[in-house]
């Protein structure tokens, strides 16, 4: 913990399913919402977003391209008592600029207990400084950097996620009380957080059972879950020249899939709505297929109805193909593969064949659901701005 008390702590979480022993585990707790903006404007006909150019303690390769402002709370308030956040004053107070996108959106619900940030996408009014940290890239370059391995960041993608398909709209973003996701869409969400059967609880760390603690690392004893390890960080460009932290480092990537269709020219995504305990109300819509460090099959009778399809090497069926890199401020080179594939023509376009927990969605019912906030997990939202680099 901080000598203040604020930024973040590492705990315990104890979670219990209907069936089984249930399991304990160290989880990262954020209590306070921190801001993760980008800046758009028009240049030269296009929509260019303001990138920094970012270093992180847990990043893959150094260097990736973030927002305009990824700051919590404790860092743009100054309780580190260094150097201010750039750029704040465009996604805070009366003098902002035009607001286009604004909601508070979920992390990792296997790392985090109940994390949230504020999603947001602002048009800025009148000039904005210049620094050679950041950079304006036109929004279409961006967005075919996702294909390049841990250049893009999770906070990125996460806030990129939250646009709208197609072209970036003249005004704001219609509320979520407007955006076209159907009834039944939402009462199956609904329906599948009100009868979700997991408990989870906070515990404190000296309570986790099945965890050996050192001075620089807390691991599972069996060696099948993430590390927790004590890193010291000097970092020349950032608030703060120097410090120490607590990082979440996986064992192994993770992977995260979209299968796709499209039906009629509609294009559409198969969505899972999946359990996650760290997670407010336990479920919110994720990839086809997810697995995070400690999940996913350990023997092939234990495969989902869809990782065969996810993991397909065939060139013809595999539309994006990524290794990107999770939030480097709180994980150690953390990484998942994220893939889009062409389903199976087989498998039904009406969804009379699926388990009771998977829908196609169409992207602009998949957004409809980002827009409300707390529907849409972290990984999807991700593959959401893969799916928008698409041609």
């Amino acid at each position: 913990m901080h000598d203040s008390g604020r930024f973040f702590t590492v705990s315990g979480m104890r979670v219990r399913g209907p069936e089984g022993p249930g399991r304990d585990q160290p989880v990262i707790v954020q209590p306070e919402i921190g801001v993760l903006g980008l800046l758009i404007k028009d240049l030269d006909g296009e929509p260019h977003v303001l990138l920094q150019a970012k270093a992180e303690p847990g990043n893959i390769d150094g260097i990736q391209l973030s927002p305009t402002v990824q700051a919590t709370r404790s860092n743009y308030t100054r309780v580190h008592r260094g150097g201010a956040t750039r750029h704040l004053e465009h996604f805070t107070g009366p003098g902002r600029g035009r607001v286009l996108v604004d909601s508070l959106q979920s992390e990792q619900g296997a790392w985090f207990w109940r994390k949230h940030n504020r999603n947001m996408v602002v048009e800025p009014v009148g000039e904005v400084a210049e620094h050679p940290d950041f950079r304006w890239i036109a929004l279409r370059t961006v967005r075919r950097l996702l294909r390049v391995d841990h250049l893009v960041n999770m906070d990125t993608r996460s806030v990129l996620g939250c646009l709208p398909p197609g072209p970036v709209p003249a005004g704001p973003v219609p509320p979520p009380g407007s955006a076209p996701a159907a009834p039944a869409l939402t009462s199956w969400l609904i329906d599948a957080k009100q009868h979700c059967l997991l408990d989870a609880r906070p515990i404190p760390l000296a309570d986790v059972g099945g965890w050996t603690r050192t001075e620089t690392e807390i691991a599972d004893v069996h060696e099948r879950s993430f590390r927790i390890i004590a890193v010291r960080v000097e970092a020349g460009t950032r608030e703060v020249r120097q410090w120490a932290q607590p990082l979440l480092a996986p064992r192994r990537p993770g992977l995260a899939v979209f299968l796709c269709r499209r039906t009629g020219g509609v294009p559409r995504v198969l969505v899972r709505a999946r359990t996650e305990p760290g997670l407010g109300d336990f479920v919110e819509l994720g990839p086809t297929v997810q697995w995070s460090d400690g999940t996913g099959p350990a023997v092939p009778e234990e495969a989902g109805p869809f990782d065969g399809s996810a993991l397909t090497d065939d060139p013809a069926c595999v539309r994006f193909d990524a290794e990107l890199s999770e939030e480097g401020g709180r994980f150690h080179r953390a990484a998942t593969r994220y893939r889009i594939i062409e389903a199976d023509s087989g498998l039904s376009a009406d969804g009379s064949q699926l388990p009771d927990d998977y829908r196609w969605l169409t992207p602009h019912q998949l957004h409809a659901l980002v827009a409300r906030g707390h529907h849409v997990n972290v990984q999807a939202r991700s593959l959401l701005a893969c799916l928008a680099s698409l041609p």
